[in-house]
């Protein structure tokens, strides 16, 4: 524990001190910060996927290389447009299944029932 303040000496000293701590203090949080800053992306990822910090070099490069992909339009536009098709396949299949059901379905209703 200090000792008491008796003097304006004393007082002027304890001062200096508490301000060069709280410099000391500002400086460890704004180092906290930055390496927050700097690896928040890899401790998210690490939340969702455990383990996936560990093995950082092939995934960095693999979740780089898409990043660069992905930020490209041309990229965007071609995965949108495989999207879309594959979309309208998957629709175009249901539909055409939906119509064949159908189209049978009739059918079995007029056919004569055999006696």
């Amino acid at each position: 524990m200090r000792k008491k303040i008796d003097s304006f000496e004393s007082l002027e000293l304890e001062i200096t001190r508490l301000k060069m701590r709280s410099r000391e203090l500002e400086n460890e949080m704004g180092n906290r910060v930055d390496y927050f800053r700097d690896n928040y992306k890899k401790m998210a990822l690490n939340a969702v996927i455990p383990g996936s910090a560990k093995h950082s070099g092939a995934f960095n490069i693999a979740l780089n290389v898409a990043k660069m992909a992905w930020g490209s339009g041309k990229v965007k536009n071609f995965a949108t447009g495989a999207l879309m098709t594959a979309l309208e396949f998957i629709g175009v299949q249901l539909g055409i299944n939906l119509f064949n059901k159908v189209t049978k379905s009739r059918k079995k209703k007029k056919e004569p029932v055999a006696e």
